[in-house]
Protein backbone atom coordinates (compact mmCIF):
# COMPACT_ATOMS: atom_id res chain seq x y z
CA UNK A 1 0.00 0.00 0.00
CA UNK A 2 1.15 3.26 -0.79
CA UNK A 3 2.05 5.24 1.87
CA UNK A 4 1.71 8.97 3.12
CA UNK A 5 4.10 11.48 4.65
CA UNK A 6 2.62 10.50 8.17
CA UNK A 7 2.37 7.00 7.47
CA UNK A 8 5.95 6.51 6.58
CA UNK A 9 7.89 6.50 9.75
CA UNK A 10 10.27 8.96 8.19
CA UNK A 11 10.14 12.39 9.99
CA UNK A 12 10.41 15.40 7.82
CA UNK A 13 13.51 17.45 8.64
CA UNK A 14 12.87 21.23 9.26
CA UNK A 15 15.26 22.37 6.82
CA UNK A 16 16.47 19.55 4.19
CA UNK A 17 20.15 19.77 4.44
CA UNK A 18 20.04 19.33 0.02
CA UNK A 19 17.56 22.18 -0.29
CA UNK A 20 19.93 24.83 -1.95
CA UNK A 21 22.36 21.97 -3.58
CA UNK A 22 18.68 20.80 -5.44
CA UNK A 23 18.35 24.39 -6.88
CA UNK A 24 22.03 24.53 -7.92
CA UNK A 25 22.35 21.25 -9.63
CA UNK A 26 19.82 21.60 -11.55
CA UNK A 27 21.09 24.89 -13.44
CA UNK A 28 24.07 22.84 -14.20
CA UNK A 29 22.47 20.44 -16.48
CA UNK A 30 24.07 20.94 -19.93
CA UNK A 31 22.75 23.47 -21.85
CA UNK A 32 25.29 23.72 -24.59
CA UNK A 33 23.79 21.45 -27.65
CA UNK A 34 21.27 23.82 -28.24
CA UNK A 35 21.80 23.89 -32.49
CA UNK A 36 21.82 20.10 -32.63
CA UNK A 37 18.88 19.81 -30.51
CA UNK A 38 17.09 22.50 -32.76
CA UNK A 39 18.14 20.71 -35.77
CA UNK A 40 16.76 17.22 -34.27
CA UNK A 41 13.26 18.96 -33.51
CA UNK A 42 13.22 19.80 -37.43
CA UNK A 43 13.78 16.94 -38.57
CA UNK A 44 12.14 14.48 -35.46
CA UNK A 45 9.65 12.21 -37.19
CA UNK A 46 7.89 9.84 -33.94
CA UNK A 47 6.82 6.21 -34.42
CA UNK A 48 3.44 5.25 -34.01
CA UNK A 49 2.42 2.98 -31.22
CA UNK A 50 1.25 -0.89 -30.94
CA UNK A 51 -1.85 1.02 -31.06
CA UNK A 52 -3.27 3.69 -30.65
CA UNK A 53 -5.65 4.51 -27.30
CA UNK A 54 -9.41 3.80 -27.51
CA UNK A 55 -12.35 6.63 -26.99
CA UNK A 56 -13.12 4.81 -24.08
CA UNK A 57 -9.72 5.33 -22.97
CA UNK A 58 -9.45 8.74 -23.48
CA UNK A 59 -12.36 9.42 -22.27
CA UNK A 60 -11.75 7.53 -18.97
CA UNK A 61 -8.36 9.26 -18.83
CA UNK A 62 -10.40 12.67 -18.72
CA UNK A 63 -13.28 10.72 -16.08
CA UNK A 64 -10.82 9.16 -14.12
CA UNK A 65 -7.74 11.27 -14.26
CA UNK A 66 -5.39 8.26 -14.77
CA UNK A 67 -5.59 5.11 -17.07
CA UNK A 68 -3.62 2.17 -17.80
CA UNK A 69 -3.01 1.61 -21.59
CA UNK A 70 -1.67 -2.01 -22.10
CA UNK A 71 0.68 -3.10 -25.15
CA UNK A 72 0.63 -0.09 -26.66
CA UNK A 73 4.49 0.74 -26.51
CA UNK A 74 7.15 -1.49 -28.69
CA UNK A 75 9.62 -4.11 -26.74
CA UNK A 76 11.93 -2.22 -28.98
CA UNK A 77 11.47 1.29 -27.15
CA UNK A 78 11.46 -0.47 -23.68
CA UNK A 79 14.80 -2.20 -24.65
CA UNK A 80 15.90 1.36 -25.68
CA UNK A 81 14.95 3.34 -22.46
CA UNK A 82 16.98 0.36 -20.14
CA UNK A 83 19.54 1.13 -22.37
CA UNK A 84 18.96 4.83 -21.16
CA UNK A 85 18.34 3.99 -17.53
CA UNK A 86 21.56 1.41 -17.41
CA UNK A 87 23.87 4.30 -18.71
CA UNK A 88 22.16 6.71 -16.17
CA UNK A 89 23.22 4.59 -13.78
CA UNK A 90 26.94 4.28 -14.24
CA UNK A 91 26.84 7.86 -14.92
CA UNK A 92 23.91 9.97 -13.09
CA UNK A 93 23.81 13.63 -13.49
CA UNK A 94 24.86 16.24 -11.18
CA UNK A 95 21.51 16.53 -9.78
CA UNK A 96 20.72 12.49 -9.75
CA UNK A 97 23.19 11.99 -7.38
CA UNK A 98 21.26 14.90 -5.15
CA UNK A 99 18.03 13.05 -6.00
CA UNK A 100 19.06 9.79 -5.50
CA UNK A 101 19.17 7.57 -1.78
CA UNK A 102 21.28 4.77 -3.01
CA UNK A 103 22.18 3.52 0.59
CA UNK A 104 18.00 3.27 0.77
CA UNK A 105 18.18 1.83 -3.11
CA UNK A 106 16.33 4.77 -5.15
CA UNK A 107 17.71 6.51 -7.42
CA UNK A 108 16.29 9.10 -9.71
CA UNK A 109 17.16 11.64 -12.00
CA UNK A 110 15.75 14.44 -14.02
CA UNK A 111 16.37 15.64 -17.48
CA UNK A 112 18.15 13.19 -18.99
CA UNK A 113 18.10 13.38 -22.65
CA UNK A 114 20.07 16.31 -22.62
CA UNK A 115 22.38 14.65 -21.66
CA UNK A 116 22.15 10.97 -22.65
CA UNK A 117 21.39 10.26 -26.69
CA UNK A 118 19.50 7.14 -26.17
CA UNK A 119 17.03 9.31 -23.89
CA UNK A 120 16.87 12.20 -26.83
CA UNK A 121 16.44 9.66 -29.59
CA UNK A 122 13.53 8.40 -27.24
CA UNK A 123 11.94 12.00 -26.62
CA UNK A 124 12.41 12.30 -30.55
CA UNK A 125 11.49 9.16 -32.00
CA UNK A 126 9.69 7.22 -29.58
CA UNK A 127 5.72 6.78 -29.68
CA UNK A 128 5.22 8.87 -26.38
CA UNK A 129 4.98 11.95 -28.28
CA UNK A 130 1.65 10.87 -30.87
CA UNK A 131 0.43 9.20 -27.55
CA UNK A 132 0.37 12.52 -25.73
CA UNK A 133 -0.86 14.25 -28.88
CA UNK A 134 -3.79 11.44 -28.56
CA UNK A 135 -4.84 13.00 -24.80
CA UNK A 136 -4.16 16.80 -25.34
CA UNK A 137 -6.05 18.69 -26.91
CA UNK A 138 -3.68 20.27 -29.00
CA UNK A 139 -2.54 20.85 -32.49
CA UNK A 140 0.98 20.96 -30.90
CA UNK A 141 3.00 18.10 -28.71
CA UNK A 142 6.23 19.68 -26.41
CA UNK A 143 8.29 17.67 -24.26
CA UNK A 144 8.36 18.87 -20.69
CA UNK A 145 11.37 16.78 -19.05
CA UNK A 146 11.95 13.24 -18.71
CA UNK A 147 12.99 11.46 -15.45
CA UNK A 148 14.20 8.47 -13.70
CA UNK A 149 12.71 6.32 -10.77
CA UNK A 150 14.39 3.20 -9.87
CA UNK A 151 13.57 1.37 -6.38
CA UNK A 152 16.09 -1.56 -5.93
CA UNK A 153 14.51 -4.91 -3.99
CA UNK A 154 13.79 -4.12 -0.58
CA UNK A 155 14.27 -0.53 -0.66
CA UNK A 156 11.67 1.24 1.67
CA UNK A 157 11.50 4.72 0.13
CA UNK A 158 8.17 5.49 -0.55
CA UNK A 159 7.07 7.91 -3.05
CA UNK A 160 4.94 9.85 -0.90
CA UNK A 161 0.98 10.82 -1.90
CA UNK A 162 1.21 13.84 -4.05
CA UNK A 163 -0.07 15.53 -7.44
CA UNK A 164 2.67 16.74 -9.39
CA UNK A 165 1.42 20.15 -10.82
CA UNK A 166 2.50 21.79 -7.50
CA UNK A 167 6.30 20.51 -8.24
CA UNK A 168 6.12 22.90 -11.44
CA UNK A 169 7.06 26.16 -12.42
CA UNK A 170 4.45 26.34 -15.37
CA UNK A 171 0.63 26.56 -15.58
CA UNK A 172 -1.89 25.30 -18.73
CA UNK A 173 -4.83 22.64 -19.01
CA UNK A 174 -3.06 20.54 -21.33
CA UNK A 175 -0.23 18.68 -19.39
CA UNK A 176 0.00 14.81 -19.24
CA UNK A 177 2.31 12.58 -17.95
CA UNK A 178 3.31 9.18 -19.38
CA UNK A 179 4.51 6.39 -16.86
CA UNK A 180 6.96 3.75 -18.33
CA UNK A 181 7.60 0.51 -16.73
CA UNK A 182 10.69 -1.48 -17.79
CA UNK A 183 10.04 -4.40 -15.30
CA UNK A 184 6.82 -6.14 -14.34
CA UNK A 185 5.37 -4.43 -11.17
CA UNK A 186 3.10 -5.08 -8.74
CA UNK A 187 1.87 -3.67 -5.67
CA UNK A 188 4.79 -5.54 -3.70
CA UNK A 189 7.27 -4.06 -6.13
CA UNK A 190 6.21 -0.20 -5.67
CA UNK A 191 3.49 0.06 -7.78
CA UNK A 192 1.51 3.38 -8.22
CA UNK A 193 -2.14 4.02 -6.61
CA UNK A 194 -4.18 6.87 -7.62
CA UNK A 195 -7.00 7.96 -6.76
CA UNK A 196 -9.71 8.56 -9.02
CA UNK A 197 -10.95 11.94 -10.02
CA UNK A 198 -8.28 13.34 -7.84
CA UNK A 199 -7.57 16.11 -10.68
CA UNK A 200 -10.83 17.33 -10.18
CA UNK A 201 -10.49 18.70 -6.76
CA UNK A 202 -10.30 21.98 -5.87
CA UNK A 203 -7.27 21.71 -3.37
CA UNK A 204 -3.54 22.36 -4.31
CA UNK A 205 -1.41 20.38 -1.56
CA UNK A 206 2.21 20.89 -0.67
CA UNK A 207 4.84 19.12 -3.32
CA UNK A 208 6.05 16.37 -0.92
CA UNK A 209 9.72 14.31 -2.07
CA UNK A 210 11.13 11.07 -1.02
CA UNK A 211 13.77 12.82 0.49
CA UNK A 212 11.38 15.41 1.88
CA UNK A 213 13.08 18.08 0.52
CA UNK A 214 12.52 21.62 1.89
CA UNK A 215 13.09 23.54 -0.97
CA UNK A 216 10.24 22.42 -2.30
CA UNK A 217 7.45 22.61 0.42
CA UNK A 218 5.26 25.70 -0.14
CA UNK A 219 3.60 26.79 3.22
CA UNK A 220 1.33 28.41 2.00
CA UNK A 221 0.11 25.20 0.39
CA UNK A 222 -2.01 22.23 1.91
CA UNK A 223 -1.05 19.71 3.82
CA UNK A 224 -2.20 16.29 1.83
CA UNK A 225 -4.54 14.69 3.75
CA UNK A 226 -3.93 11.29 6.21
CA UNK A 227 -5.14 8.90 2.62
CA UNK A 228 -3.46 5.84 4.72
CA UNK A 229 -5.36 5.85 7.62
CA UNK A 230 -9.07 6.82 6.00
CA UNK A 231 -8.16 4.58 2.67
CA UNK A 232 -12.17 3.64 2.58
CA UNK A 233 -13.07 7.01 2.01
CA UNK A 234 -11.11 7.04 -1.50
CA UNK A 235 -12.00 4.81 -4.73
CA UNK A 236 -8.36 3.82 -5.09
CA UNK A 237 -6.63 2.74 -8.91
CA UNK A 238 -3.99 0.49 -9.08
CA UNK A 239 -2.77 -1.79 -11.86
CA UNK A 240 -0.29 -4.59 -12.11
CA UNK A 241 1.85 -3.68 -15.09
CA UNK A 242 4.22 -5.56 -17.58
CA UNK A 243 6.89 -3.82 -20.12
CA UNK A 244 4.70 -2.24 -22.93
CA UNK A 245 2.36 -1.15 -21.17
CA UNK A 246 1.71 2.21 -19.68
CA UNK A 247 0.15 4.82 -17.25
CA UNK A 248 -1.17 7.95 -18.43
CA UNK A 249 -2.31 10.98 -15.60
CA UNK A 250 -3.56 14.25 -15.56
CA UNK A 251 -1.09 16.40 -13.12
CA UNK A 252 -3.31 17.08 -10.35
CA UNK A 253 -4.53 13.43 -9.88
CA UNK A 254 -3.29 12.25 -6.29
CA UNK A 255 -1.18 9.14 -6.12
CA UNK A 256 1.83 7.78 -4.75
CA UNK A 257 3.69 4.31 -4.17
CA UNK A 258 5.15 1.85 -1.26
CA UNK A 259 8.51 1.48 -1.26
CA UNK A 260 9.31 -1.95 -2.56
CA UNK A 261 9.31 -5.21 -1.00
CA UNK A 262 9.93 -7.50 -3.03
CA UNK A 263 13.23 -9.67 -2.31
CA UNK A 264 14.45 -10.21 -5.97
CA UNK A 265 12.45 -7.53 -8.28
CA UNK A 266 13.85 -4.41 -9.11
CA UNK A 267 11.12 -1.38 -10.11
CA UNK A 268 12.38 0.51 -13.06
CA UNK A 269 9.94 3.80 -14.60
CA UNK A 270 10.78 6.37 -16.85
CA UNK A 271 8.22 9.59 -16.60
CA UNK A 272 7.65 11.16 -19.72
CA UNK A 273 6.12 14.95 -19.27
CA UNK A 274 4.15 16.55 -22.36
CA UNK A 275 2.39 19.74 -22.89
CA UNK A 276 0.14 21.11 -24.87
CA UNK A 277 0.31 25.06 -26.58
CA UNK A 278 -1.58 26.69 -23.40
CA UNK A 279 0.79 26.07 -21.21
CA UNK A 280 3.30 28.86 -20.04
CA UNK A 281 6.52 29.17 -17.71
CA UNK A 282 5.19 30.35 -14.35
CA UNK A 283 7.97 30.69 -11.85
CA UNK A 284 6.69 30.15 -8.10
CA UNK A 285 8.60 29.64 -4.64
CA UNK A 286 9.04 26.08 -4.01
CA UNK A 287 8.74 24.79 -7.38
CA UNK A 288 11.25 22.69 -9.87
CA UNK A 289 14.30 24.49 -10.87
CA UNK A 290 14.68 24.94 -14.41
CA UNK A 291 17.42 24.34 -16.20
CA UNK A 292 20.28 27.21 -17.02
CA UNK A 293 19.59 29.00 -20.18
CA UNK A 294 16.61 28.18 -20.75
CA UNK A 295 15.42 31.24 -22.47
CA UNK A 296 11.87 31.79 -21.04
CA UNK A 297 10.11 34.85 -19.56
CA UNK A 298 7.26 34.47 -16.97
CA UNK A 299 4.04 34.01 -19.37
CA UNK A 300 5.79 32.36 -22.57
CA UNK A 301 4.64 29.32 -24.26
CA UNK A 302 6.96 26.49 -23.39
CA UNK A 303 9.35 25.76 -25.74
CA UNK A 304 12.97 26.18 -27.64
CA UNK A 305 15.96 23.59 -27.31
CA UNK A 306 15.45 22.85 -23.88
CA UNK A 307 11.24 21.93 -24.16
CA UNK A 308 11.34 21.16 -27.48
CA UNK A 309 8.20 20.81 -29.94
CA UNK A 310 8.35 17.14 -30.84
CA UNK A 311 5.40 17.27 -32.47
CA UNK A 312 3.55 20.47 -34.58
CA UNK A 313 -0.06 20.26 -36.12
CA UNK A 314 -1.25 22.72 -38.39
Amino acid sequence: MARSPQGTGVSMPSEAANASNFESRLVEVNTTRSPEVMFVMATAQPEAPSRILSGSEVEALREDGVICAPKVLPKAWVDRIAIGIEATQSAPSALGEILSMRNRGFSADLFMWLQNDEFKHIVFNSPLARLAQQVLDSPTVTHWYDQLFLKEPGSDVPTPWHHDLTFWPISGDQIVSIWIPIDSVTSESSGLEFIRGSHTWPNRFKAITPDYNSFMVNPELEDMPDIDSNRDKYQLLSWDLEPGDVLIFHPLTVHGSPGNSSKNKTRRALASRWVGADVVYDPKPHTMPMPANHGLDPGDQLGGPIFPTVLQGG
